[in-house]
């Protein structure tokens, strides 16, 4: 005959051995976090299943499963703060993404306005429906800016394969490839001259020059008010060299000048220097207000040397290294 004392302690043992599968599930099976984290979470599921299969008191049992219920409570709290903080890096890299793919400059204002949107909406979404509805705007955005370049591309390919060499053919280029914020030749012209330059670089000089915080005055009062900015940037400088020298719209807020010099690099580097260390103050109307615009460039003076890959290498770096500042 079994005793009830044999039933009852047979039930015992069944019901730690459920517990102590059920914290192995547990602990198995609890959602990601950092591997410190989860490492952590499972080794304290362990010693509480190994207390459970001691055979500890069950007086004692009520105060281990108190560790148990605060070892989730803590876990989960520490990976929702970790899935949470990855969130917020995934879209902090989204909107830099639309950020440079704004400052490249071959949106359409449909376009410009459509990612701009995105980019707010991006900070407000919490439902995972929100993120998916978001990413197929952002593809379709991003599928029209593809288009859209290709097609300046083909215009501009088409441009200069139809004009020639003389002025006149220049020209006609010049109307097809002019930047609207500046009026001055884009990167595509100033890659030609810098190649046309190269293949005679004695007494030749780059010098690139990029815009600060305009980023920031796009962020605060418009794009509109940021190409003002850039227009007056340009004529700065355009005033700053000489009248055989050749300005453009580079990448972003920045413009490249092609410079013909016979001197030496410090002696055009000062010369330079002289107006492009110069603050642009300005002060203009936005809707109902007055405001004080405060600009300045950081620029490099660069000597044409080939092989033309390393030189626009240097002069994408430098452009590149700049533009973090433009987010201050």
């Amino acid at each position: 005959m079994i005793s009830l004392k044999t039933r009852d302690t047979q039930a015992e043992a069944t019901y730690r051995r459920v517990i102590g599968l059920l914290l192995q599930g547990i602990a198995l099976h609890a959602v990601e976090g950092t591997d410190a984290d989860r490492k952590r979470f499972q080794e304290q599921m362990d010693q509480c299943n190994e207390g459970f299969s001691s055979g500890l008191p069950v007086s004692d049992l009520l105060a281990l499963v108190g560790r148990v219920l605060r070892a989730m409570e803590d876990y989960n709290r520490r990976t929702g703060k970790f899935v949470e903080q990855q969130s917020g890096e995934l879209q902090r890299m989204v909107a830099v993404l639309i950020e440079t793919v704004i400052s490249i400059g071959t949106v359409t204002e449909k376009s410009l306005s459509a990612l701009q949107e995105i980019d707010k909406s991006m900070g407000q979404a919490k439902a995972q429906e929100d993120l998916r509805v978001l990413r197929l705007r952002l593809a379709e955005c991003l599928g029209a800016v593809r288009e859209e370049t290709a097609r300046q591309t083909r215009d501009r390919q088409s441009a200069l394969l139809t004009g020639s060499s003389e002025a006149g053919s220049e020209g006609s280029v010049a109307r097809a490839v002019r930047d609207a914020a500046t009026g001055l030749l884009n990167a595509e012209v100033a890659g030609e001259a810098i190649r046309t330059a190269v293949e005679s670089p004695e007494g030749k000089y780059l010098l690139i020059a990029v815009l600060s915080h305009v980023q920031a005055i796009n962020a605060r009062f418009g794009y509109a008010l940021g190409d003002r900015i850039l227009a007056d940037f340009a004529q700065h400088f355009s005033k700053g060299i000489s009248n055989s020298d050749r300005i453009f719209r580079w990448k972003g807020p920045a413009l490249l000048a092609v410079l013909d010099r016979p001197g030496r690099v410090d002696t055009v580097r000062a010369e330079v220097r002289r107006f492009a260390d110069t603050k642009l103050e300005r002060t203009m109307e936005v809707g109902q207000r007055t405001i004080h615009i405060s600009t300045s460039a950081t620029w490099s003076l660069m000597q044409v040397a080939a092989p033309i890959e390393a030189l626009m290498q240097q002069v994408d770096a430098f452009t590149a290294a700049q533009l973090p500042r433009d987010y201050a």
